[in-house]
């Protein structure tokens, strides 16, 4: 009776653990993600965000992004959430006195989960055609309510940056 008694005092705990073990789940769990839609979506946000600048809307480039977005302007702290992605907004177009215009053009994305990541060049055109900047982007993306919207993005110009002033030595 003893060694029974051991026999399931020692089996009982391995018998309970076998049995609490759930199968473990097999195959890939990932949601299939459609590039080619995901694609489509951020390159209308871009037009979208491109007629809304070129029509000085600040409005409608605000709509790009979240209510707690982030945006690193070149030269300036990062403007964060809506409020002050607006006031950059506004200042940036304010201070174009010469009627130019903006395009994107979107030359990578990648996305997985609930975010993509879009990279691309942005080309301002003066009233003459000319080229008055050229640059460069990279836009996070979060999907809330079944779309993308931009919740950090940076940019910065592809000229090369003018150093410091410096006295004149006397």
């Amino acid at each position: 009776m003893k060694q029974l008694t051991l026999l399931l005092v020692l089996i009982a705990p391995f018998i309970l653990l076998l049995s609490s073990c759930k199968e473990a789940p097999t195959g890939d769990t990932r949601v299939e993600i459609n590039m080619d839609s995901v694609r489509a979506e951020i390159n209308e946000l871009e037009s979208r965000f491109a007629a809304a600048s070129n029509a000085k809307d600040v409005d409608g480039v605000a709509a790009y992004y979240t209510s707690d977005a982030q945006s690193m302007a070149p030269g300036e702290p990062t403007w964060v959430g809506i409020d002050a992605i607006k006031a950059g907004i506004k200042k940036d177009m304010d201070s174009d006195t010469t009627g130019s215009t903006v395009a994107f053009t979107t030359t990578g994305v990648w996305a997985g989960g609930d975010y993509a990541t879009e990279t691309g060049t942005i080309k301002v055109t003066g009233k003459d055609g000319s080229t008055v900047y050229t640059g460069k982007y990279m836009t996070l993306f979060e999907l809330r309510d079944g779309k993308y919207v931009a919740i950090r993005d940076i940019w910065n110009s592809d000229a090369p940056e003018r150093p410091a002033a410096t006295p004149v030595a006397q």
